[in-house]
């Protein structure tokens, strides 16, 4: 394609075209000088020329727009299997280090605390804890980090450690809002306690949901203003598990009493192992055989029941989209990804063979990491990147700028670029 613009380039060069056209005119004047400034000659050189300037620039003005948008579209529509380091910082981390993407920075995190760094891997602050199994929930560009089943809880963003403390019941599960407040679930004997606090631990609300009456908490999320809780439940019933999607509002004008539920829709002998904010405005639930997205009304109910059959080896989703990876039918693929917008349309149905230990959706792409090799997707399943690594890759993320992206390892961070 390069080779082809490059021609059309060449071949449309007005100053060649007229070069020629001069060099011809020449043979047919006597004189040079009355061609340049005689009068006699032109109205006969306007139509010799046969074309106006103008016209002429308009002509190869569009011809090279359409060359250029054809290169630009085959360009986002090729499949790109090898990469090129465009920058490298070296680093020496140790094993078990983890990454996450945070702002225009990363974290690195592990058991004994937390560094931040920028994209050319500079520190830019880093705090001591000790958390043995550390778990993380981003919003936007702030991060919590609690310890699983454990009592210690780090909040945080790119400038530094908002807060920190401890619980008096141990964590099942925690999710930040924009703002640092955090929602806790904690385990108190066979009860659950969810628990809303500020950075430095003080307790903003509270509800309690015992196993025998509401069931038992799977998952939950926090909206990004804080304000709204979406969790599921799961109840064992006579031979079957039912579940209810619970929402809460914990706004002043939300409700009088203490409790701050505002709806409560059940679904039969159905679980919901996973539920999210995709916006403040899109709350969803992805259960066993599919996801349910509700209103946002004083009273959120139903909304989309999108059906997925088949089962789900792997959830990512963004604000636009949600997707999933399935067991492939395919004699000679072994998966199977389905991409829907949240109206519940199909955008990409593709099957894969290569494998992936994580994907996740990142500044609009879809991307696959396992260590070795990496796969970059669009939403609607242009394939853009697959190729193998010559390092054991731990975070594989998208950086600003088409065909580029960075791969973070022990060793250090590498920018790449597809080619």
């Amino acid at each position: 394609m390069k080779e082809r613009f490059q021609n059309l380039i060449e071949l449309l060069s007005f100053r060649n075209m007229w070069d020629d056209q001069e060099e011809e005119d020449w043979e047919d004047y006597d004189r040079k000088e009355e061609y340049v400034s005689g009068d006699e000659y032109a109205d006969d050189t306007r139509r010799r020329a046969g074309i106006s300037t103008e016209v002429l620039y308009l002509i190869i003005a569009g011809l090279v727009i359409i060359a250029v948008s054809a290169y630009t579209v085959m360009s986002h529509r090729h499949l790109y299997t090898g990469y090129v380091i465009t920058e490298s910082y070296e680093a020496e981390d140790i094993v078990g280090t983890r990454y996450e993407k945070l702002g225009s920075g990363f974290v690195k995190y592990g058991s004994d605390g937390v560094t931040y760094v920028t994209g050319r891997n500079e520190t830019q602050w880093s705090t001591a804890y000790t958390i043995e199994t550390p778990v993380t929930s981003i919003c936007a560009d702030t991060m919590l980090i609690y310890e699983q089943q454990g009592y210690t809880v780090e909040v945080l963003n790119s400038d530094g450690v908002l807060g920190s403390f401890q619980t008096d019941f141990p964590i099942m599960r925690a999710e930040v809002a924009k703002n640092g407040v955090s929602a806790l679930m904690l385990k108190d004997g066979s009860d659950a306690r969810i628990r809303l606090t500020s950075t430095d631990g003080t307790t903003l609300a509270e509800v309690k949901t015992t196993l025998e009456d509401q069931g038992y908490p799977l998952a939950m999320d926090l909206s990004s203003d804080a304000l709204n809780l979406i969790v599921s439940l799961a109840k064992i019933g006579s031979g079957t598990v039912d579940s209810s999607i619970v929402f809460y509002n914990f706004s002043s004008a939300a409700q009088a009493d203490d409790s701050h539920l505002v709806s409560s829709t059940e679904y039969r002998d159905r679980i919901f192992p996973y539920v999210c904010f995709a916006t403040d405005k899109i709350p969803v639930a992805v259960g066993d055989s599919g996801f349910v997205t509700f209103t946002t009304s004083k009273h959120p109910e139903e909304k989309k029941s999108v059906h997925i059959s088949g089962e789900i080896l792997s959830l990512f989703h963004n604000e636009d989209y949600l997707g999933v990876v399935l067991s492939s039918d395919s004699a000679t693929e072994r998966y199977h990804m389905l991409v829907y917008n949240y109206s519940g349309k199909v955008t990409a149905d593709i099957t894969f063979n290569n494998g992936y230990s994580e994907v996740k959706m990142d500044s609009g792409e879809i991307l696959f990491n396992d260590s070795g090799h990496i796969m970059a997707f669009t939403p609607t399943g242009i394939a853009r990147l697959d190729t193998d690594c010559d390092r054991q890759i731990s975070e594989f993320v998208k950086i600003p700028g088409f065909r580029k992206y960075a791969l973070l390892t022990n060793s250090g961070m590498y920018r790449i670029r597809a080619e």
